[in-house]
């Protein structure tokens, strides 16, 4: 008896687990969740991550978002087929990000980078 009250109460458990952080798996054709100003960067290492704010609009999903940096981003700028280093984010910079799997619904959001395109460079 005690035994499959331990099974069940595991089972509750691992599904309050799953479903008790709100994520959500933004659309990922392509759709820009954020578009905005980068106002603080966090390096780890080679990667990292932005702080990135600005305003829903038609095309956007999020406000602001703290957005993962990992070797498997891809970053854009000016001439969209050559690659840039995450140190080539600065902040000030206008982005737009394109997030990589599910995005944790916090405020500010959170998620990975799929591609990051800078829109204009702080001079």
């Amino acid at each position: 008896m005690i035994k499959k009250m331990l099974i069940i109460a595991a089972m509750v458990f691992m599904v309050f687990s799953l479903f008790g952080c709100n994520t959500t798996a933004n659309d990922r054709d392509g759709k820009i969740g954020i578009r905005g100003t980068v106002t603080e960067i966090s390096p780890d290492g080679e990667y990292g991550a932005i702080l990135v704010e600005g305003k829903v609009e038609e095309d956007t999903d999020y406000d602001k978002a703290s957005v993962r940096v990992t070797k498997d981003t891809l970053i854009q700028k000016d001439a969209l087929s050559k690659l840039h280093e995450f140190s080539d984010v600065k902040v000030g910079d206008m982005v737009e990000v394109i997030f990589d799997g599910p995005v944790a619904e916090s405020y500010p959001v959170q998620g990975t980078a799929g591609i990051i395109r800078i829109i204009t460079a702080k001079k």
